[in-house]
């Protein structure tokens, strides 16, 4: 069995008009305000903001984790009104079952949803195969490195052929060189099974490197301040982040979203707070000066 490319007329997620708010400390905070975006049948798309943005929020919305007060949730034209198998989801932490080998936790999903054991090895060994881990398939996780969990825990998503994949900040905790290897694997895996992506990220290059769209979300309450096509050709190729086109889009982002983090910090930055970090301390140190 080789990997087939996913449904290409299945995946849209349309977000219109969303609202979401909680309670904190008896007030009702606003995280998520009037955000209208959408993720084509197949196609890859980040949200990037400023810490605090909602970006999250809306993706745990999108998972069916989190009610929102109004607007509109759809997954090809469908309300989402709670998690489906319709979407897999890969969050930073790193979820795998300790107790269960790679292939296990792979065919996991695909046991709780009657599958025979002979499919779910196939299916399971197939992914590990694609993500380079079928070597790996007997291992526990305590044994592998911080990258490999992170990849069976993509496997694993991927292994109940879920229209939508949902990423919040898989390879946050990753150092640069592995994280750089992880966004190879994953654009060259997304690239041969061509599922809808929403991924979420801090990374600015992260976000270039990997999508086709990126929405750019200002401080609390989040809203869509703008979206940007990402015009380079695919396949990716890391050589691609020397490019003064690439460049100039991390140029034009950073300066979008350093707005927005002036923004979330508070006026005391904007209107001179950076004043202080040019004072002198001293040998008698902090307290000499507050």
């Amino acid at each position: 069995m080789s990997a087939q490319p996913m449904n290409a007329q299945a995946g849209h997620i349309e977000v219109r008009d969303l609202n979401i708010s909680f309670k904190a400390r008896g007030e009702t905070v606003q995280a998520v305000k009037s955000v209208s975006l959408n993720v084509q049948p197949g196609e890859f798309v980040s949200l990037i903001g400023p810490s605090g943005c909602g970006k999250s929020t809306l993706m745990n919305a999108v998972a069916g984790f989190t009610q929102f007060n109004s607007g509109s949730l759809t997954l090809d034209s469908k309300r989402i009104e709670g998690p489906g198998s319709d979407r897999g989801v890969v969050f930073q932490q790193y979820s795998l079952f300790p107790w269960m080998t790679v292939r296990r936790n792979v065919e996991f999903g695909l046991k709780m949803k009657g599958v025979s054991q002979a499919q779910r090895e196939t299916q399971a060994r197939t992914l590990l195969g694609l993500a380079g881990l079928l070597a790996f398939e007997n291992h526990y996780p305590s044994q592998l490195s911080g990258g490999m969990k992170q990849r069976v825990g993509i496997v694993r998503a991927l292994a109940t052929s879920p229209q939508v994949l949902l990423m919040d900040e898989p390879f946050g905790a990753l150092d640069s060189q592995t994280r750089s290897v992880m966004q190879e694997i994953l654009t060259n895996m997304w690239q041969k099974l061509r599922l809808s992506v929403l991924f979420i990220t801090h990374d600015i290059e992260e976000a270039i490197f990997l999508s086709d769209r990126i929405y750019v979300m200002t401080a609390r309450p989040g809203r869509v301040k703008a979206e940007i096509k990402v015009p380079l050709p695919r396949p990716r190729r890391p050589e691609m982040m020397d490019t003064p086109e690439f460049q100039t889009m991390i140029r034009s982002i950073k300066k979008l979203i350093r707005e927005e983090s002036l923004a979330a910090m508070g006026s005391e930055l904007s209107d001179g707070g950076y004043g202080g970090l040019s004072m002198e301390i001293g040998p008698e140190g902090v307290a000499h000066v507050l």
